[in-house]
């Protein structure tokens, strides 16, 4: 079997990409099950969803207090590879610093990152309902998207309920979109994040060998905790240990702000059962952001998740949203991993700052 290219040959002058995008689809289209739907379903659920979503963005800046003089969120309804194409495209700019780390042949190394990636994805885009893009550097970025197919298969599989709950993701997704359109430094600041983590990374032979003794531990570690951080802190430099901190405070507050908007306030008018909703979507919770951030090593617990949804609620009790949205002044001010079970500790910092 061949894998396609656009990494060139050997001997090409042109440096390959960090991620053989064609290899990447290639991938995606062999693991991505194919789920074709007359015209007439897709044309339908296009138009309940931009009927719903000018509703679900005002409820949003409402609770938030984010967004203000944004232009109003556009979500667009998309396949499945369709899906993978935006989040590969999106990630180019991401994977850059790897790029003088890669030695031998490179094009074949490019192809290997590709077709794992692609994979991933593939998995990954038959369990996505809604995304909101990360701006991490490449087209796509920043964008809303729906996936049409599995929001589809939610309406087979929970009748009615399949509305609130594809009502309640968007809403979340939008939320996503006011933190980040509506504080620009975020990406810039999350872009660096990936950025710095990956120039620190270690990808030479010494650092291999180093690791191959400790290997049957870590994976008996791994086995323990259901997550590869064994593995990855065994080869983590101090920077990156730091910087892992510091991403992960940061997403544990923007999945808790986003999760407390789609439960709370902003769902109150708009959603009829919000506790069936939860419960629906804790059996097919994946987190998305969770796994890409795991491509650069940047992998998170799903406790972290629970634990930003109670940190974001525990400030909202001190000091509602105003007291919140201190969170997104500046990158100072976003609280640390240790932080996030201490959020009258993270107030009394931002406040005195």
């Amino acid at each position: 079997m061949t894998i396609p290219s656009e990494a060139g040959t050997e001997g090409t002058s042109a440096a390959p990409p960090v991620i053989d995008e064609q290899a990447a689809m290639w991938a995606a289209s062999l693991v991505a099950p194919r789920r074709r739907d007359d015209a007439h379903t897709v044309r339908d659920l296009r138009h309940e969803i931009q009927a719903d979503v000018p509703d679900l963005d005002a409820a949003a800046r409402r609770w938030s207090q984010l967004g203000h003089g944004l232009p109003p969120t556009q979500a667009r309804v998309v396949g499945r590879l369709g899906w993978v194409r935006i989040n590969v495209s999106s990630m180019r700019g991401a994977f850059a610093p790897l790029r003088e780390k890669l030695s031998g042949n490179r094009a074949l190394a490019s192809r290997v990152v590709g077709v794992q990636i692609g994979a991933l994805f593939g998995l990954l885009s038959t369990k996505v309902l809604g995304q909101f893009v990360l701006p991490l550097g490449g087209p796509g970025g920043g964008e809303l998207l729906v996936v049409g197919p599995n929001v589809l298969e939610l309406a087979e599989r929970h009748g009615d309920l399949a509305t609130d709950i594809r009502r309640t993701v968007v809403l979340h997704e939008i939320t996503h979109r006011l933190q980040f359109d509506g504080n620009p430094w975020l990406g810039e600041h999350l872009r660096g994040l990936v950025q710095r983590y990956l120039a620190d990374a270690r990808l030479d032979r010494n650092a291999v060998r180093e690791l191959a003794p400790r290997l049957p531990r870590l994976i008996a570690e791994v086995r323990e905790t259901g997550t590869i951080e064994p593995l990855l802190s065994a080869v983590l430099t101090e920077e990156q240990s730091r910087i892992v901190s510091q991403a992960q405070g940061l997403m544990s507050l923007l999945e808790g702000h986003g999760n407390t908007a789609m439960y709370d306030a902003a769902a109150q008018d708009l959603i009829r059962d919000p506790q069936a909703v939860r419960d629906a979507l804790a059996e097919r919770h994946g987190d998305v952001t969770s796994k890409l951030l795991s491509l650069a090593g940047m992998e998170m617990k799903r406790r972290q998740y629970r634990e930003g949804e109670q940190f974001v609620r525990g400030v909202l009790e001190l000091g509602g949203v105003t007291a919140l949205n201190h969170a997104f002044a500046a990158p100072d001010h976003l609280p640390q991993a240790d932080e996030v079970a201490d959020p009258a500790g993270w107030l009394a910092r931002v406040r005195a700052a």
